[in-house]
Order: C-alpha cells, then structure tokens, then sequence
C-alpha cells in the first residue's frame, strides 16, 4: 500500500493553473460516473505539459528519482458545487475507492483552508484515519485502493485536479 502524502505548494505559480481552467470545456459526468459537478478532458489531450509536470512531481514524492513506467494516467479539473452535490443521485459513491496505484487531488480554491471541506481518508470498514484540509494549492495524494471522499462540500464552489496513475512500475537499472 502505498502511503498518504501531502505536499503544500505544489505549483509554482498556481494562479496559471486557475486562469487555464477558465478557458477549458467543461462536462457534466455521464450515467456510468460516479462524481458529481463538471470535469475536464484529461490533460493528456488538453495540456501535456501541465499533465507531465504533475506526474513528474509526484513521481519524485513517491519514487525518489527511481524511474517509473506508468500505464495509465487520468488528470483532470474537476469543480463542484453544494447544488452539484445534494442532486447527484449516486451519493452512495460519497466513500469510495478508485482502484488506482495513486489517486490524488490539487486543491485550487484561493484563499481557503479548510478542515470540513477537504478530502477524508478511511480504513477498510470505513471508519475516517486521514482528513486532510481543502488548503489551497496543496496536493493530497494517496493509494488509490483505499476508501476516501470529499469530507464535505460548503456553499463555495470547490475548484481541483483529481489525479488517477495507474499500473505504476519501478524501472530497475544496474551499473
């Protein structure tokens, strides 16, 4: 299992990132998602260098300048607000698992630190260990194959980047 990392300033210049999200099409989730809100395409497609740049940091959080091959990488923006919410009809995906290596999430809300409306991570019976804070331009990021969820939503709109790397592999080199 992987462990729960926390990493305060992730961008360099976050302001970009947010003024990039307001040129980007948004979607709403089709019948077969479980989020609610809107999302982005995968910044593979949109913007390669910002989806390369986030995977090169969290590479090095987790890998220590070990390479790495990486199968799959879903990287979006997500936002979401409390209206979004109270009418998604699949609350019961509230608490969930990705079934990913690492998933992870860059909070993008200016000005905020909140403790409520962050991200809670649980144990197998669902019971809270990690509640991380929605503080702002702070990556959480975590194995993907344990129970987590937003741990509550308040009347402003909540701008992030959900991350998904999947079939992550350790590249062994000798000398």
């Amino acid at each position: 299992m992987k462990p729960t990392i926390i990493k305060n300033n992730f961008f360099e210049n976050p302001e970009e990132v947010i003024k990039y999200s307001k040129q980007i099409t948004w979607k709403k989730p089709s019948n077969q998602d479980n989020w609610p809100g809107y999302r982005s395409d995968n910044l593979f497609k949109i913007n390669q260098k910002l989806h390369d740049d986030i995977v090169e940091k969290i590479v090095k959080l987790y890998f220590n300048g070990y390479k790495v091959s990486i199968e799959s990488t879903t990287i979006q923006f997500h936002k979401i607000t409390y209206e979004d919410w109270l009418s998604h009809n699949k609350k019961d995906t509230r608490i969930h698992k990705d079934f990913t290596d690492l998933a992870g999430i860059i909070y993008l809300n200016q000005d905020t630190n909140n403790f409520y409306t962050g991200t809670t991570i649980y144990d197998e019976n669902k019971n809270p260990s990690i509640q991380v804070s929605n503080s702002f331009n702070t990556l959480a990021c975590y194995d993907g194959n344990v129970y987590h969820g937003a741990t509550s939503l308040d009347k402003n709109e909540r701008l992030t980047i959900v991350i998904f790397l999947n079939k992550i592999k350790e590249i062994k080199t000798w000398l």
